[in-house]
């Protein structure tokens, strides 16, 4: 394994320990996004500032408020990691107060896309970026009225900020859903997530579908693909970068045969294709560092977003799969 890989990886592992000692009782794929993001942030989980977060945000939300859910420690981790956590969290309140005019019932996912503006747009351009983030939703929910929920509206805020305008980017990611589907023969979620995301580069379609795929096949023949759910999303956030087939695919399947034999990897705790998505989001950050990821759409700012959201969306797919079991199991007991 190349040694800036191997520095990736080991930050992750370190700061997934660090992690499991401020949240004991956290779900791993929890963890882990919480580590991920200290690592593309270039910081060491602080326990100390994580818990004072944690006092801040108790200040300014209810027990029962999106912001306190399930996903509470992945708020927590934003605000340790902004460099004034009080008025991060307000901006992102802000933010969470545009964006669910539109819900009767806001979810977890919609705190999430909140903080993810607040993440990646300047404070002159965020109702700007809200309201069309707003417009063009609205757009593929209505295009997809069953296929769309919350858990999209972070994807399509990225569209909105790497500079797509609403209409273009509702077609865009619409025109890719549809040749996904009729001539890639993809299941109708994944190719939403990964349509939206290939949505974000200015590359042609066809070559943007081409590589994906491609990547994907490269993993699939080499062993170490993700299974073809959302996890294989993961694909489509290397569309702007330049990078060997060969050498990347080498590289993923390194870093999934190093995580395998760490803790929090195996069967028990992270199924074989979320480790493979972590391998290939590691594999991702280290082509960046080198420089090779485009500059055309996708900043390395904007394409780590578009990761940790993928990492986000499959951990509330653990999560809810966890709550429902335990609901089924009680009431039959």
């Amino acid at each position: 394994m190349k040694q800036s890989l191997q520095e990736i990886c080991e930050a992750q592992i370190r700061n997934e320990t660090a992690m499991r000692k401020v949240a004991k009782l956290e779900h791993e794929a929890v963890l882990k996004l919480c580590a991920m993001m200290h690592v593309n942030a270039g910081r060491e989980v602080d326990a100390d500032r994580i818990r004072e977060c944690g006092s801040i945000l108790k200040s300014r939300a209810g027990i029962f408020s999106n912001f306190r859910g399930t996903l509470q420690r992945v708020i927590l981790t934003k605000m340790a990691l902004a460099d004034d956590p009080a008025a991060y969290i307000d901006d992102v309140m802000d933010v969470y107060g545009k964006l669910r005019a539109d819900h009767k019932l806001p979810g977890e996912m919609l705190a999430m896309a909140a903080t993810t503006i607040v993440d990646n747009c300047p404070g002159e351009r965020r109702t700007e970026v809200v309201e069309k983030t707003r417009e063009t939703y609205a757009m593929v929910k209505k295009q997809h009225p069953f296929l769309t929920d919350e858990s999209d509206m972070s994807l399509v805020a990225l569209m909105i900020m790497a500079g797509k305008d609403p209409v273009q980017a509702a077609e865009e990611a619409e025109r890719l859903f549809q040749a996904m589907k009729n001539d890639y023969k993809i299941g109708s979620g994944v190719a939403q997530s990964a349509a939206m995301v290939l949505a974000l580069s200015d590359k042609p379609a066809d070559r943007k579908l081409e590589a994906f795929f491609g990547l994907y096949d490269a993993c699939k023949a080499a062993k170490h693909e993700t299974a073809k759910d959302k996890a294989m999303v993961i694909y489509a956030a290397f569309a702007d970068a330049d990078y060997d087939l060969n050498e990347t695919v080498s590289s993923i399947g390194e870093a999934d045969n190093w995580l395998k034999g760490q803790k929090g990897y195996g069967v028990l705790s992270l199924g074989t294709s979320e480790r493979r998505l972590f391998a290939a989001s590691m594999v991702l950050k280290d082509l960046q560092a080198g420089g090779a990821a485009a500059a055309s759409s996708v900043t390395n700012a904007i394409t780590q977003a578009i990761v940790e959201e993928l990492v986000l969306i499959l951990v509330m797919i653990i999560l809810t799969g966890i709550i429902v079991s335990s609901t089924i199991s009680n009431s039959f007991s």
